[in-house]
């Protein structure tokens, strides 16, 4: 049973003994290969990465509007503070590059939505139960509210394992592109992984559009807190082990 999946999250969405050990090991590795990847403001990227995703990149982020979106959009305005729901903006900005990039096919209004509501659980609308990690919170939260839009049980599935994938260290395409592509963009916009394949004036379009609002100091407080209350979940190993908070403060961009 695979970490983060929905399965595994039902039966505790806490790290065994082995799966911490293992969990480690990846996290000491990632974090040299972040080091590694995330570049500083202004550095240049590869002529090949501005030509293809310079032209008519931005029109590939503009979102789509189905039923699902737009029930995905209008729940994360009402439900998450500003600085959050522009994450997910962000996420779904930084994601639908690198598809764009990879030449990869997805479902765009499925991956819209797990990204405008891949940290619901972090708010106050879906705080129980406490005892279980808040990607699990997220699903849950997002089923009810892409369900009552009219989203079918195999749509519900694939946004709600999206949602729980997306803490994991790596998410590959053959657990589902639209789990991949959210965990891709979501820690391409909290710690800069990757974001050297993002060229500056795109990613300087995308923060016009969707401005951070001091995300940093918000989202580490949130992080904190989540670690505090479940020091064996993911999140928790990952400011244990893995210096989470350090790498959020570090990522290269101003706030």
């Amino acid at each position: 049973m695979s970490i983060g999946t929905l399965d595994w999250m039902q039966r505790s969405g806490m790290l065994s003994l082995t799966e911490r050990w293992r969990l480690t090991i990846a996290a000491i590795s990632g974090r040299a290969r972040l080091r590694h990847s995330a570049r500083a403001p202004g550095e240049s990227v590869s002529t090949l990465t501005m030509n293809r995703l310079e032209l008519a990149a931005l029109e590939y982020i503009e979102p789509p509007w189905d039923a699902l979106a737009f029930a995905a959009s209008t729940a994360a305005q009402a439900l998450q503070p500003q600085w959050l729901t522009n994450h997910g903006w962000r996420s779904y900005a930084w994601g639908t590059l690198l598809a764009l990039e990879a030449n990869l096919e997805y479902d765009k209004n499925l991956f819209f939505s797990a990204c405008m509501l891949h940290d619901i659980g972090l708010t106050s609308h879906a705080t129980a139960p406490s005892e279980q990690c808040f990607t699990m919170r997220s699903a849950r939260a997002a089923r009810t509210i892409l369900q009552r839009a009219g989203a079918s049980e195999a749509q519900l599935q694939c946004v709600a394992e999206a949602i729980t994938l997306h803490m994991n260290l790596e998410v590959g395409t053959e657990q589902g592109v639209e789990a991949h592509l959210l965990q891709a963009g979501a820690a391409l916009d909290v710690v800069g992984r990757r974001s050297q394949e993002i060229p500056a004036v795109l990613q300087d379009a995308v923060h016009r559009a969707h401005p951070r609002l001091g995300f940093k100091n918000a989202f580490c407080d949130c992080v904190q807190a989540e670690a505090r209350a479940l020091p064996n979940s993911r999140l928790g190993l990952y400011v244990r082990r893995l210096g989470f908070v350090d790498l959020i403060q570090q990522a290269p961009f101003g706030e």
